[in-house]
């Protein structure tokens, strides 16, 4: 995995949970020693045949897969504020669709929740941002005659 310089650490939770497990992580894989008996993470697939943490301390064994499934999570700068903004979207046109936020586990239950599981923070907030709340009402209201809430 790319770990930019903190191989360490993942070497170190690895070894703690191994710890915890009582198990010999050398022996079942989850790490290797490099030529200076330190504990790195080992080679996977074919990768084992040039040693490439030799030539860099902070060198390790790379596979697509492992940027690849760092992908899905790069949105965060967008979808961690859009969240808080439809947060407070929804709360203003509860009042419309019969939900009053202060009942909060009604609130979130059956129309905050239902509103951002159908239509994504992300989505609601580009509606937002294009429409007002006149066009988050618009889809909020289908939502409704479709019986979600």
């Amino acid at each position: 995995m790319p770990t930019n310089g903190n191989e360490y650490k993942v070497v170190n939770w690895l070894r703690a949970a191994a710890l915890i497990a009582q198990i010999d992580p050398v022996e079942k894989g989850y790490l290797s020693l490099d030529e200076s008996g330190r504990l790195r993470l080992p080679p996977v697939r074919k990768l084992g045949g040039v040693d490439l943490t030799a030539a860099s301390p902070s060198q390790t064994n790379l596979l697509v897969e492992y940027t690849l499934h760092n992908l899905p999570d790069a949105d965060f700068t967008y979808s961690i504020p859009a969240v808080t903004s439809v947060q407070i979207v929804l709360q203003t046109l509860a009042d419309q669709f019969g939900y009053d936020f202060r009942k909060m586990s009604e609130y979130n239950n059956r129309y905050c929740n239902p509103a951002r599981s159908f239509m994504t923070a992300e989505w609601l907030l580009i509606l937002y941002s294009e429409r007002g709340p006149d066009g988050v009402s618009m889809e909020l209201k289908k939502l409704r005659n479709a019986g979600i809430f």
